[in-house]
């Protein structure tokens, strides 16, 4: 029998892509080192996606609304956290 290929859509979950690797391995349709390449470069192309709050906080830090006013937030902060109770 003859080879053919298949051209795959690798998912954007790097849990998805080791699933879809070992599963590969597991029938040999793949080695191992070529597994862990691919694995290894996907890894490296996707930018680390940034949470949420991650966002925010980059976005805080540029405008820098507190330029100045650094001890005081940190002050109200701590008399939040020390007083706040369910």
């Amino acid at each position: 029998m003859g080879q053919r290929k298949l051209t795959i859509n690798l998912p954007n979950s790097a849990d998805a892509l080791h699933n879809i690797l070992q599963i590969l391995l597991q029938y040999g349709l793949i080695s191992e080192k070529k597994a862990h390449n691919i694995e290894k470069e996907e890894i490296a192309k996707k930018p680390n996606k940034k949470s949420r709050w991650a966002q925010l906080a980059d976005e805080v830090h540029q405008k820098g609304p507190l330029k100045g006013k650094s001890e005081e937030f940190l002050k109200m902060a701590r008399e939040f956290r020390e007083d706040f109770s369910l």
